[in-house]
């Protein structure tokens, strides 16, 4: 049976354009059991758990599978979510949008118990992470799939996060559920060109296409005066050139709000925040 190292430095020499240094290092760690990489560091030298399973495990990510389904979970900010080809993958940008949103709801809120309403949850990390935040808060998550919804409904370990299935904000609406922060991050490309191979392989298109690419946004901004509260808030993911046609639509539908957008790590504007002004000071 070879050992860590072998393996590692084997599958790097491979040249498969899949088999990078990180998803070596977490199907290697995946089958050892391993929680982290220092772990597997200390390990190197010693022979391969589960050698069979990652052998099966690496000629699916060979294939072009992404290895965050091979494996069945992915790293979210602090912790691990099932994941599966109903639920989009996290990406870091969605990992920044929930810290950016942490900072914000902090300034604005304090203390206070809020209400905040997750829509087109997936896999639920957004809501769970929140709640794990605001562990008085009260977190609503809403898909219109649901599948998806069975998949994060497992990833709320604490079981506190509310589910409601629907097309965005309609279950809230229908509920008469006010809330105090809204976050989303929606479908947002218009064209299948635009899509990585890969992803438009494997991940579910629900997900990831909009026609116009503001159609969701678009009807978030139609509804939110239902179920926002006075001093609430609107925290999307966006496009990287959305920035004109998002403003576009917040004048045509809202009134009274400070709109402020900003880049994500790559330098690209991808966040969006929409504050009712009211008597908040930290708009």
């Amino acid at each position: 049976m070879p050992t860590n190292r072998q393996i590692y430095f084997n599958l790097l020499k491979s040249g498969n354009k899949y088999l990078t240094r990180f998803v070596i290092k977490s199907l290697l760690c995946d089958v050892n059991k391993f929680n982290d990489d220092i772990t597997l560091y200390k390990s190197f030298d010693f022979q391969c758990l589960n050698y069979d399973r990652l052998l099966e495990n690496i000629k699916r990510v060979c294939g072009g599978e992404p290895f965050q389904y091979v494996l069945g979970y992915c790293n979210f900010i602090d912790r691990y979510y099932e994941v599966n080809p109903h639920v989009l993958i996290p990406r870091q940008e969605t990992e920044e949008l929930v810290v950016n949103a942490k900072a914000l709801i902090e300034k604005a809120f304090g203390k206070s118990i809020i209400s905040v309403a997750d829509i087109c949850t997936g896999s639920g990390c957004i809501a769970v992470a929140l709640k794990k935040y605001f562990p008085l808060a009260h977190i609503y998550a809403t898909d219109i799939d649901k599948e998806c919804l069975i998949v994060a409904k497992k990833n709320d370990y604490s079981k506190q996060v509310t589910f409601l299935q629907g097309d965005m904000l309609e279950p809230l609406i229908k509920q008469n559920i006010q809330i105090d922060i809204i976050i989303c991050n929606p479908p947002y490309i218009e064209k299948k060109e635009e899509i990585d191979e890969q992803v438009w392989k494997y991940e579910p298109h629900l997900a990831l296409l909009a026609y116009p690419d503001t159609f969701f946004y678009e009807k978030v901004f139609k509804n939110c005066d239902k179920i926002l509260s006075p001093q609430g808030m609107m925290i999307f993911e966006i496009g990287e050139d959305m920035e004109e046609k998002l403003t576009e639509l917040i004048a045509k539908y809202l009134h009274d709000v400070v709109v402020k957008f900003s880049k994500d790590m790559h330098n690209k504007t991808r966040f969006l925040y929409i504050i009712k002004k009211g008597d908040n000071n930290y708009a």
